[in-house]
């Protein structure tokens, strides 16, 4: 039975900052492949097709089934594709984090699709498959349990996708990946949603993860690598000892993480640094403490800054993840967020606030009607569709204003740009960093 996994078409052709491998369709591949099933993925996204040009590549590949991921801010390009790849197969599969949270809803939309899998796919696509090639007729909605031991899991099969095509705007240099080490969150953001991996945190094991970046380097001679887990430092003893297998294994690779402030300490720091991270980000999200409290962010102004300051002081740069327009906040208020972030960060991405399907802000905003939807307001996720929360204090065109005044002050500093000029390492990053700073100065005057 042959199968194709898709990355459905982007919306718009333009190339974005950022460009990333859907791990979670590699990571179906891989199970596939090692149960000896023929299967394809075709990142349509990636390779910037257009919705022709998409038609003909599925007619093309003649797949039986045809599994398509979708998630919330690109759900209408999903459903656009799974329409298109209808005449072209004989079975049709949706998961991804708006099936995991929309469920049966999901069948009013696109009745075109055969099965829904929800929650973690691996397994339960795979007894899908199964179940179809022994001629069963399974349910229509597949409930997937979550993956208790991640190291069970085969590594993504990466040799399926277009690897020279994927790009980071933070990157320093190329080839670059990104790799998933743990699943689940237990802090309780109100806008987060954990419909597809829980609250329930676990993690690879060190050398399982080590074992991976072992193939990164040596077969994708990969230079640099985002960690792509909702948080990487959770667990202080299982960071410290990657960190200390990529020293003694002589990897060298640059890399970035993602982190909370309450999470790390310097003895974490002082190891990731001798390691190669380069870029730590947090969800500093705002400098106002009741803004942080009706986040559930669980975290305190003071300590935003203590650490961002004991990160710098470690080697690493500092990515601050700020929230504006939150509602409560005024714009004066918004104006103490932008200028920590100015004082602490090395780098910041601002966005309005929006509360993931799923999530416990979402369903509030449903009963207040505070949802709109808008596009992504900022330069770094053009492409997506994002339903935006405005309150009695915000208008949609406040909150456009605001994240444009905040890229603005922060990326157009003369001091800023100098210093970035000064950090260039190479020709490849020269290019980077060239490309990256046209678009968001296309994007300033556009918006």
């Amino acid at each position: 039975m042959k199968i194709l996994l898709i990355n459905p078409p982007p919306r718009s052709p333009d190339r974005p900052n950022v460009l990333v491998p859907p791990l979670g369709l590699a990571y179906l591949a891989a199970t596939l492949e090692k149960k000896g099933l023929p299967v394809k993925i075709l990142d349509a996204n990636a390779l910037r097709l257009t919705w022709k040009q998409f038609r003909l590549a599925v007619k093309q590949e003649k797949a039986e089934v045809i599994g398509i991921t979708g998630m919330s801010p690109i759900i209408d390009t999903t459903f656009k594709a799974v329409k298109i790849c209808r005449p072209y197969t004989k079975y049709l599969i949706l998961g991804g984090p708006h099936v995991s949270f929309f469920g049966r809803r999901v069948f009013q939309d696109v009745p075109e699709v055969d099965f829904l899998v929800i929650g973690e796919g691996e397994m339960a696509f795979l007894r899908l498959i199964k179940d179809l090639t022994a001629g069963k007729k399974p349910n229509k909605i597949i409930f997937a349990k979550p993956v208790a031991n991640l190291d069970s899991i085969p590594f993504p099969a990466r040799h399926l996708l277009p690897q020279h095509l994927y790009q980071y705007n933070l990157v320093r240099d190329y080839p670059f990946t990104t790799i998933i080490t743990s699943r689940g969150c237990p802090f309780g953001c109100v806008f987060c949603d954990k419909s597809v991996f829980g609250r329930t945190y676990r993690t690879r094991s060190a050398e399982n993860v080590l074992s991976e970046i072992e193939q990164l380097v040596q077969k994708y001679h990969v230079k640099t690598l985002i960690f792509f887990d909702d948080l990487f430092t959770l667990d202080k003893k299982r960071v410290i000892k990657i960190c200390q297998g990529i020293i003694k294994h002589r990897f060298r690779i640059d890399w970035k993480a993602e982190a909370r402030v309450d999470t790390v300490d310097e003895e974490m720091l002082h190891w990731m640094k001798r390691a190669g991270c380069s870029v730590l980000g947090y969800g500093a999200e705002s400098a106002n403490q009741k803004a942080l409290d009706l986040l559930g962010k669980k975290t305190t102004v003071a300590q935003t800054k203590k650490v961002l300051q004991m990160t710098r002081r470690a080697g690493i740069r500092t990515l601050g993840y700020f929230i504006l327009g939150i509602p409560g906040e005024t714009y004066q208020e918004e104006q103490k967020t932008i200028a920590l972030s100015l004082k602490y960060c090395d780098f910041a991405a601002y966005s309005v606030l929006t509360p993931y399907p799923g999530s416990e802000l979402y369903q509030l905003a449903c009963k207040k009607g505070w949802l709109i939807e808008t596009g992504a307001n900022n330069p770094f996720d053009q492409d997506l569709k994002r339903t935006s929360l405005f309150s009695s204090e915000w208008t949609a065109q406040d909150l456009k204003k605001i994240v444009k005044e905040a890229h603005r002050r922060f990326y157009f500093r003369p001091s800023y740009i100098l210093q970035q000029a000064l950090g260039l390492r190479n020709p490849a990053q020269v290019v980077t960093v060239f490309k990256h700073a046209f678009r968001l100065f296309y994007w300033a005057l556009k918006h």
